[in-house]
């Protein structure tokens, strides 16, 4: 059988690669993400975090679960919690409500996971959101200190991990204890189906965000992309209309065709061949 952590990655990999490529990380990447979005972003983190951190403490007495389960060394919400203050305020928690369509969607993925059947099912969100922060989390925060100019350790609580003295190492550990995990064939596919929905989850959000991105200026990579998406679109109208101009001259000459088999001398010499061959057609038919 092949390892959980493998499939895990194998099976999200797409869409991994689609959350990399939304808008809001590329604008992440460049450093145009202003501190006012990303204060905006870190309540989205604290929606995920809160509801997560919750079912996996509800859980915790799960011996699949428990292979996975290290509140002290990965908990968020303290950091986080350290960040929104910074980015936003002392009265950040009145960004906490409205809870936005995405963040709903988002816990409301993580909730019922924990109230179903199978709370197993949560490891998917962990595996996603935890070796994630530790992996490509670690870039975005160098990119949001070198774009913004942050004081030493200030804003970039969330991406740091106080108890854990090797990323590397602890990651490699948590996919070993992934590997460890033993549930049924059809619950195996429930978690991989679970990280799926967790990458879509997050492509949600980054979404929410695309509108304050509005007006900003393409790179130049983007600007060749946009030129190079905009002559494959000339060159396809160009074939189509090509098309439709052969069809219509395959219409024209049919039309043609037609009027010309009509015109009065064409009418005029049948009328003749009828009259002068009836005989020889009447010959030839009783000879047959």
């Amino acid at each position: 059988m092949t390892l959980l952590a493998v499939e895990l990655k194998e099976g999200t990999k797409y869409l991994h690669a689609e959350a990399e490529r939304s808008k809001f990380m590329k604008y992440f990447f460049k450093g145009e993400v202003s501190p006012a979005t990303y204060g905006r972003f870190l309540v989205s983190l604290y929606q995920i975090y809160n509801a997560l951190e919750k079912a996996l403490d509800d859980h915790k007495e799960n011996p699949q679960l428990a292979l996975i389960y290290f509140p002290e060394e990965l908990s968020r919400k303290k950091p986080l919690e350290e960040d929104l203050e910074f980015f936003n305020g002392p009265d950040w928690r009145q960004l906490l409500t409205p809870i936005s369509p995405a963040q709903q969607s988002y816990i409301s993925a993580i909730q019922n996971c924990a109230s179903s059947n199978h709370p197993e099912r949560l490891v998917a969100h962990s595996y996603v959101r935890y070796l994630g922060d530790l992996s490509g989390g670690q870039i975005l925060a160098k990119r949001l200190q070198k774009y913004n100019d942050l004081p030493e350790d200030k804003g970039v609580s969330f991406y740091r991990f106080a108890l854990i003295e090797d990323n590397n190492q602890f990651k490699e550990m948590f996919r070993k204890r992934l590997n460890q995990i033993d549930v049924e064939d059809d619950v195996r596919e429930l978690i991989i189906e679970e990280a799926k929905e967790a990458f879509m989850r997050n492509i949600e959000i980054f979404a929410e965000f695309d509108s304050q991105l509005e007006g900003l200026p393409l790179t130049k990579k983007e600007q060749l992309e946009n030129l190079a998406d905009f002559e494959k679109d000339k060159g396809k109208l160009a074939a189509a209309k090509k098309q439709q101009q052969l069809e219509q001259d395959n219409s024209n000459n049919a039309s043609a065709g037609l009027l010309a088999s009509l015109a009065p001398s064409n009418l005029w010499n049948s009328l003749l061949g009828a009259v002068r061959y009836p005989a020889a057609e009447r010959v030839e038919s009783v000879d047959a």
